[in-house]
């Protein structure tokens, strides 16, 4: 079953509980420290953005279709585009940036920038959409560190 999360306040309830899973710290530090990046470039801006034909296409499809759903599956080893690789080496300092994006997401007062593939959002959407981006980073690592190792 997927984990839901639908707001930052669930984000950091989930958090709190992160020390208690079993995860791979070094790829949890990677993967948490993108979540943070992705939320703050809705303040600052996405280096890249998809083109307008795919945010205004496919983009709002999958904005729609995650929204409704209340979950987001997507490529979780996919980097945002353009953006320089997260250099955070623990979950603790990833868990750091990721709250403190959140707290800088809810202090603009200003308008939010595009999503680099769903273009304009509102700020409720946004914050749906990147708790939802937390919740697969998370069911992903949580999920591969249960999985019984391979044999060769």
């Amino acid at each position: 079953m997927a984990l839901k999360l639908a707001s930052f306040d669930d984000v950091l309830r989930e958090l709190d509980t992160l020390s208690q899973k079993k995860i791979n710290e070094p790829v949890a530090a990677a993967q948490l420290a993108h979540c943070a990046q992705s939320i703050e470039f809705c303040v600052t801006g996405y280096p890249v953005l998809r083109s307008w034909l795919f945010r205004n296409t496919l983009g709002r499809i999958g904005k729609a279709k995650f929204l409704k759903a209340g979950v987001m599956t997507h490529d979780t080893d996919a980097p945002s585009l353009g953006a320089p690789t997260p250099e955070e080496k623990t979950v603790a300092a990833a868990v750091q940036w990721l709250r403190k994006a959140i707290d800088t997401f809810r202090a603009h007062t200003g308008e939010y920038q595009p999503h680099l593939a769903y273009g304009k959002c509102t700020r409720d959407e946004l914050e749906k959409l990147q708790a939802m981006h937390v919740a697969n980073h998370l069911d992903v690592l949580t999920a591969s560190a249960a999985a019984p190792a391979q044999v060769a």
